[in-house]
């Protein structure tokens, strides 16, 4: 049998810089199985992209991520952005902070990672096409408006304080909501209200742990778009702390659907939170393509 190979991009700097020692973790456990490295290690934000665009991945058994979800978000970029798809399983090694997809296909122990990419076996990962003024991103994580893309510039600020950082920024933002207006399109059917947050979630958990959308499945074609309606501060924080179980769903300013498209629109521009990024502006319109990508798991 003909020796596995596989190209491994390395985000040395990203989350918790452990990039370059879990490469040195995982590379035995590889080395073990035969399979033989092309390894690219990054020096910069956004380079990510441009190497898996241009990487020759005609000859390789898969494409390895060591990184967090920010490393995930740019290769999947890159991926969609070449000039013919490529249908090469991904593998997520976690070195970041998050590591919420690792999560959601049970990877989150580098050694674990990298036993599922020896063995082989691979589940449908779904893509969010995600159409604004900006231009076009792809996301696999989430997407996130009003509180949340709040939550998450705070968050980055907090950088210091490790994981923890997401839910301490959450409760700062809950002690002084902001209500925006929107307009939300679900498969077509509008809803006109005044929220604290809109989030649409392909994994079942975002940021520190939180249970955002327990019901979501990373290859089943659909979205979960989370709405949290504008409510008073104590209704609030019962949403934060019921967050972390899932059981937020059963509060009645808390509206959840699975969807394949959805829109939101508002009058003026406001920031998203793309798969952990600050990036673009709602407007927006969101399209799922199923089962774009593949991921060992």
């Amino acid at each position: 049998m003909p020796a596995k190979r596989f190209a491994v991009v390395v985000n040395p700097r990203g989350g918790t810089q452990r990039g370059l020692a879990v490469l040195e973790q995982v590379r035995p456990v590889l080395a073990s199985a035969g399979a033989e490295l092309d390894v690219h290690i990054t020096e910069y934000a956004g380079q990510t992209t441009q190497i898996v665009k241009n990487l020759d991945l005609g000859c390789r058994d898969g494409l390895c991520l060591i990184g967090g979800d920010g490393t995930i978000h740019e290769s999947v970029a890159g991926l969609m952005q070449r000039a013919e798809p490529v249908a090469i399983p991904l593998g997520f090694i976690p070195a970041g902070t998050g590591n919420t997809l690792h999560r959601d296909v049970e990877c989150r122990d580098p050694l674990v990672a990298a036993q599922r990419i020896i063995a082989g076996r691979t589940r449908p990962l779904d893509v969010a096409r995600v159409s604004m003024r900006e231009g076009l991103v792809y996301c696999v994580n989430i997407i996130g408006w009003g509180a949340i893309a709040d939550i998450n510039g705070t968050a980055d600020r907090l950088r210091i304080l490790g994981p923890p950082r997401y839910a301490i920024a959450a409760l700062l933002h809950i002690l002084r909501p902001k209500r925006r207006h929107a307009r939300l399109v679900l498969d077509g059917q509008a809803f006109d209200d005044d929220f604290h947050f809109i989030i649409a979630c392909n994994t079942k958990t975002t940021g520190s742990g939180m249970i955002l959308a327990p019901h979501a499945e990373i290859g089943d074609g659909k979205i979960d778009v989370l709405a949290l309606r504008s409510t008073s501060r104590w209704q609030l924080l019962k949403v934060f702390r019921k967050v972390f179980d899932g059981s937020h769903l059963s509060l009645p300013c808390v509206s959840c659907h699975q969807v394949r498209s959805f829109m939101i629109g508002c009058e003026r521009p406001a920031p998203l939170d793309l798969d952990g990024e600050i990036k673009g502006s709602a407007p927006l319109s969101v399209e799922m393509m199923p089962a774009a990508l593949r991921v060992f798991a």
